[in-house]
């Protein structure tokens, strides 16, 4: 549990670093062609870009930490295609329980003005949408599949331990109550994923088809931020988050039928101990 709780704190804390390291230049630079000192409305453009610059490098430096440490091992093993099929499945399964995880979401909870805003800002800028749709698919993949719940597993964790733990921090990161329960069901379905293939490639092309689709609706969306018993009526967001749980269902079935676990890619022992001593 010693580098989950690291990891999970390197994560936040790169952004928090660079987040500061962003506002310092920002305000240094205003400072000395302005001549005064002062804090920037966070909704001016330039505030904006300095912020989405800030996340991306980040999001970048927390995955050259993951790769250069070699909590994940780049080799074919990792990033194989185990089969085009599942390939397509998986990506099938993580949109059917988008489906029914936004139903039921609406019943946790309703987007904070927050929460609007700060998605109003990144899908108001291609920035934003660079690191929603790629950068957040791979790294997050990297960090919290890879790095953490691969950890668990070559430890002799259980596969349930090591799936919900890992979950569990990937919806905390997320640092709100809008995305953290649907991040922590979705972390359940890419960590079922994982375990059973051994491959980061298949839980980051669903958390891509998760995401770019998140984004594509807010784009082809009138009101993307209206429930969907306001589009669909009670009735029809019921049956279309009934139609979801049978794809998800449906796609869980096919997975296990055509693919045997690999436990024993997990049973090996942990490099941990051959890994460079960090500073």
């Amino acid at each position: 549990m010693g580098r989950t709780i690291k990891l999970a704190l390197y994560f936040i804390g790169y952004q928090l670093a660079f987040a500061f390291v962003g506002m310092f230049i920002y305000v240094l630079s205003l400072y000395v062609s302005t001549g005064t000192l002062e804090i920037p409305e966070a909704t001016t453009p330039t505030f904006i870009t300095v912020t989405l610059i800030s996340g991306i490098v980040s999001t970048l430096a927390m995955a050259a930490h993951i790769l250069g440490w070699k909590y994940v091992e780049l080799n074919r093993e990792t990033f194989s295609v185990y089969s085009y099929r599942l390939l397509v499945a998986s990506c099938v399964f993580v949109i059917g329980m988008g489906m029914w995880t936004s139903y039921l979401s609406e019943w946790i909870t309703t987007p904070s003005e927050e929460f609007i805003r700060t998605m109003k800002i990144m899908m108001g800028n291609p920035l934003g949408v660079i690191s929603v749709v790629i950068l957040a698919p791979i790294v997050e993949e990297l960090v919290f599949r890879g790095a953490i719940m691969g950890h668990l597993l070559k430890t002799g964790k259980s596969p349930v331990f090591a799936i919900l733990v890992s979950s569990l921090v990937f919806g905390i990161v997320h640092g709100n109550l809008e995305q953290a329960p649907f991040a922590f069901i979705l972390g359940l379905a890419l960590g079922w994923v994982y375990y059973r293939t051994g491959s980061l490639l298949t839980s980051i092309c669903m958390h891509f088809v998760n995401n770019g689709l998140t984004t594509v609706n807010y784009y082809l969306s009138d009101n993307p931020f209206a429930s969907m018993q306001e589009e669909m009526g009670l009735a029809g967001a019921t049956l279309y988050a009934i139609g979801g749980i049978l794809i998800s269902l449906a796609c869980i079935f096919y997975i296990r039928k055509k693919l045997v676990p690999q436990p024993a890619k997990w049973k090996e022992e942990s490099k941990e101990s051959v890994l460079p001593q960090e500073v």
